[in-house]
């Protein structure tokens, strides 16, 4: 307390007090002004602390530049082989006369000093062959390789064996939106949003394509590392004035290390599109499990 509030409660006071009261009032008054400065010392010193946290490089880190970061160091030149298993249910042809398709092929992915390199077993030929001669009697054969087997080629085995090199191409394409913390697992991470617009959709189809919608979302570790990712795009066009479509189609990717390589761990994608009289529909997965490369791949 200081002097001037001293003398107001001394004024106060029915009689004049005693010198001694004087002093007992002054050392209490000291006490509690030493009690509120420590006070006022340790919110600062949180404050402080609160400030520093806020402020320090990992909070502050740059989700996008450790994305970018992590995908370079994540194309590693050692070999790698893994397994993989494509399914597919879809449907396509006339509005009034839909063809329904089933398959499932599995086989195996090189990727070495050679080059990628997939591997059909002797068991998928021997399939293949038995239902090219069933495909005869029946020519909407359903569960069958064979109708895997001509969806599930080099641009699907890309994007299992380097989804490093493809989200860069993504990037490359995409415009920043925003980043935003989330949970995956119990886990805070960091999710990424990006945004490809529509002069970056390829020239040859970009003409015919009037409206377009596209967003990529990429969730993070604490160093940048994709953990997983979803694309949804979807659009509208006209192609000869007179024949109209729309298309919808969305992926979602969760990713695993394995050898200094980020692969594919499973791919689910759903393709749909429409037209003035056809129409087609799409959904496979892929799993990607890593296995012993050989010794030719080495």
């Amino acid at each position: 307390m200081c002097i001037a509030t001293l003398g107001i409660v001394c004024c106060r006071s029915i009689a004049l007090p005693r010198r001694g009261d004087i002093l007992i009032r002054i050392w209490l008054d000291k006490k509690r002004g030493i009690s509120m400065i420590k006070r006022f010392s340790v919110c600062c010193g949180q404050v402080i602390v609160c400030c520093a946290l806020i402020l320090s490089p990992r909070v502050l880190a740059d989700g996008q530049a450790d994305l970018r970061n992590a995908l370079k160091q994540l194309q590693s030149t050692k070999p790698i082989a893994v397994n993989a298993q494509f399914k597919l249910v879809g449907s396509s042809g006339d509005h009034d006369d839909l063809i329904e398709h089933e398959g499932v092929i599995n086989l195996r992915l090189e990727d070495g000093a050679d080059g990628l390199r997939a591997i059909y077993s002797p068991q998928l030929i021997a399939q293949l062959h038995a239902e090219e001669l069933a495909k005869v009697e029946d020519e909407n054969v359903k569960n069958s390789a064979l109708n895997a087997v001509g969806q599930f080629e080099y641009w699907e085995w890309r994007e299992l064996l380097y989804p490093a090199a493809q989200l860069e191409l993504a990037l490359a394409r995409s415009q920043f939106i925003e980043e935003k913390v989330d949970e995956r697992n119990g886990k805070q991470v960091r999710r990424l949003k990006f945004s490809m617009p529509h002069d970056k959709i390829d020239k040859k189809y970009r003409k015919y394509i009037k409206k377009y919608k596209n967003h990529l979302l990429v969730w993070v570790d604490e160093n940048g590392v994709p953990l997983a990712s979803q694309m949804i795009e979807k659009g509208s066009g006209r192609v000869f004035i007179v024949i109209s479509f729309q298309f919808e189609n969305e992926s979602y990717t969760e990713y695993q290390q394995q050898a200094g390589h980020l692969l594919v761990a499973t791919r689910d994608v759903k393709e749909a599109t429409s037209g003035t009289t056809m129409q087609s529909r799409r959904h496979f997965t892929s799993t990607v499990t890593p296995v012993a490369v050989s010794p030719t791949a080495k």
